[in-house]
């Protein structure tokens, strides 16, 4: 293999964005939600975080602010909270509901979260 081949390789592989904001994404996790990852790999991590930036894109949450709010309100309530019979229906529909703003439904589903849900749902292997 040429040198040129290897360069781009490890450009699209090793030096790639999206992995590097998985990668900043799982250090303010970490320091934001001490103990978050506890028996998690590194890779175990970074496919945790994938399933959730994939998530946060279907529900049209398209840039690096509103995938890291979206972020936030899955640590607080778990990955699987649109399914999840515990959280408020409400809650579900304002998130997922495209009549408002990407933006207000980050920003007004984190601050009624931390108004009303004190604790932090952990990670759970799949």
């Amino acid at each position: 293999m040429s040198d040129n081949a290897k360069k781009k390789i490890q450009k699209l592989f090793v030096n790639n964005n999206y992995k590097k904001f998985l990668l900043e994404c799982r250090q303010e996790i970490a320091i934001k939600y001490s103990g978050f990852w506890e028996g998690f790999s590194e890779q175990e991590q970074l496919t945790w975080l994938d399933q959730v930036v994939i998530d946060a894109k279907k529900l049209g949450f398209g840039n690096q602010y509103l995938i890291k709010g979206y972020l936030d309100i899955v640590c607080k309530i778990g990955k699987d909270f649109l399914t999840s019979p515990e959280i408020k229906d409400n809650l579900v529909r304002f998130i997922t509901d495209s009549n408002f703003s990407t933006y207000v439904r980050v920003r007004d589903a984190n601050r009624w979260i931390d108004k009303n849900t004190p604790k932090i749902t952990m990670p759970q292997k799949d």
